[in-house]
């Protein structure tokens, strides 16, 4: 299971989530992105694999990121152009740190997709998504073990 996030930027930002006008939607390039996670890259310890790939992996120390290119969300295809960029978050911390520095670079913002809330440092669905994987593997250990 993953904690998804998505990637959205537009002229000022301030728009509900799914309210963004067209007009108004500044599109990713992957090159961009892939600076971007350079330069952070410069910043903290984090290494990068697959960015030939549409499923960039970038890894902390306790968090992997994986950043995913979906042909649905293109924005343009003539000029390989993105409206909108997954991120799908695994593993047993937060990656703040990362994502703050991803989404200042970028003048873009984060929207949890479990929370139904834009991402912020001091907000997030983290823990409650978290949590909500514990419990599940809880349950499924106690299932297996009664089943032994």
């Amino acid at each position: 299971m993953s904690w998804s996030l998505e990637l959205i930027r537009t002229k000022t930002n301030t728009e509900p989530y799914d309210d963004e006008k067209e007009e108004d939607v500044i599109p990713f390039m992957k090159s961009e992105i892939l600076d971007c996670i350079n330069d952070i890259h410069e910043i903290i310890n984090i290494s990068i694999e697959d960015a030939e790939s549409d499923f960039v992996h970038v890894y902390g120390e306790k968090w992997r990121v994986e950043i995913c290119f979906w042909k649905e969300c293109l924005y343009s295809e003539k000029d390989m152009t993105y409206y909108t960029i997954e991120l799908q978050i695994r593993g047993g911390t937060e990656p703040k740190e990362f994502l703050s520095l991803f989404t200042e670079k970028l003048r873009a913002r984060l929207f949890d997709m479990h929370a139904g809330i834009f991402w912020t440092c001091n907000g997030s669905g983290f823990s409650e998504w978290k949590n909500l994987c514990d419990r599940i593997v809880k349950e499924l250990s106690d299932e297996k073990g009664k089943n032994k």
